[in-house]
Protein backbone atom coordinates (compact mmCIF):
# COMPACT_ATOMS: atom_id res chain seq x y z
CA UNK A 1 0.00 0.00 0.00
CA UNK A 2 2.98 2.36 0.37
CA UNK A 3 3.77 5.26 2.61
CA UNK A 4 1.21 7.35 4.54
CA UNK A 5 1.15 8.65 8.25
CA UNK A 6 0.19 7.26 11.46
CA UNK A 7 -3.08 9.12 11.41
CA UNK A 8 -4.01 7.80 8.17
CA UNK A 9 -4.05 4.08 8.86
CA UNK A 10 -7.17 2.33 9.13
CA UNK A 11 -8.21 0.53 13.04
CA UNK A 12 -6.45 -2.85 13.03
CA UNK A 13 -4.03 -1.73 10.62
CA UNK A 14 -0.34 -3.14 11.03
CA UNK A 15 2.24 -0.92 9.81
CA UNK A 16 6.10 -0.59 10.18
CA UNK A 17 7.40 3.18 11.40
CA UNK A 18 9.79 4.68 8.94
CA UNK A 19 10.36 8.17 9.89
CA UNK A 20 9.36 10.22 12.89
CA UNK A 21 9.73 13.24 11.82
CA UNK A 22 10.24 17.42 12.48
CA UNK A 23 13.57 17.25 15.09
CA UNK A 24 15.30 15.92 17.65
CA UNK A 25 13.02 17.16 20.52
CA UNK A 26 9.93 15.31 18.33
CA UNK A 27 11.61 11.99 18.04
CA UNK A 28 12.99 11.85 21.90
CA UNK A 29 9.43 12.47 23.15
CA UNK A 30 8.41 9.73 20.88
CA UNK A 31 11.34 6.56 22.05
CA UNK A 32 10.29 7.68 25.74
CA UNK A 33 6.99 6.46 24.82
CA UNK A 34 8.97 3.69 22.92
CA UNK A 35 8.04 4.37 19.26
CA UNK A 36 11.32 4.21 17.02
CA UNK A 37 11.89 3.94 13.62
CA UNK A 38 11.72 0.49 12.18
CA UNK A 39 9.10 -0.55 14.71
CA UNK A 40 5.94 -2.29 13.86
CA UNK A 41 2.97 -0.97 15.08
CA UNK A 42 -0.94 -1.88 15.34
CA UNK A 43 -3.62 1.03 15.53
CA UNK A 44 -6.21 -0.44 18.10
CA UNK A 45 -8.43 2.62 18.68
CA UNK A 46 -9.05 6.32 17.82
CA UNK A 47 -10.76 8.30 19.97
CA UNK A 48 -13.81 10.03 18.98
CA UNK A 49 -14.02 14.30 18.53
CA UNK A 50 -9.94 14.70 17.63
CA UNK A 51 -8.82 12.22 20.01
CA UNK A 52 -5.96 10.06 20.40
CA UNK A 53 -4.77 7.25 18.36
CA UNK A 54 -4.02 4.02 20.61
CA UNK A 55 -1.19 2.28 19.30
CA UNK A 56 0.63 -1.01 20.38
CA UNK A 57 4.19 -1.66 19.64
CA UNK A 58 4.69 -5.27 18.21
CA UNK A 59 6.24 -7.62 20.93
CA UNK A 60 4.94 -4.75 23.69
CA UNK A 61 1.61 -5.62 25.82
CA UNK A 62 1.86 -2.15 26.39
CA UNK A 63 -0.75 0.49 24.79
CA UNK A 64 0.82 4.60 23.75
CA UNK A 65 -1.82 6.73 23.14
CA UNK A 66 -0.67 8.90 20.39
CA UNK A 67 -2.35 12.56 19.44
CA UNK A 68 -3.74 13.35 16.31
CA UNK A 69 -0.59 16.27 15.30
CA UNK A 70 1.91 13.99 16.47
CA UNK A 71 0.42 11.19 14.55
CA UNK A 72 0.49 13.23 11.35
CA UNK A 73 4.07 13.73 11.40
CA UNK A 74 5.19 10.31 12.04
CA UNK A 75 5.67 8.40 8.11
CA UNK A 76 4.86 4.62 8.02
CA UNK A 77 4.58 1.78 5.69
CA UNK A 78 2.08 -0.76 5.46
CA UNK A 79 3.24 -4.34 3.91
Amino acid sequence: MGEMTLLEVEIDGQVTVKTVDRGGGFSRNLASLGIHAGDRVSVIRKAPFQGPILVRVQGSEVEIAVGRGMASRITVESD
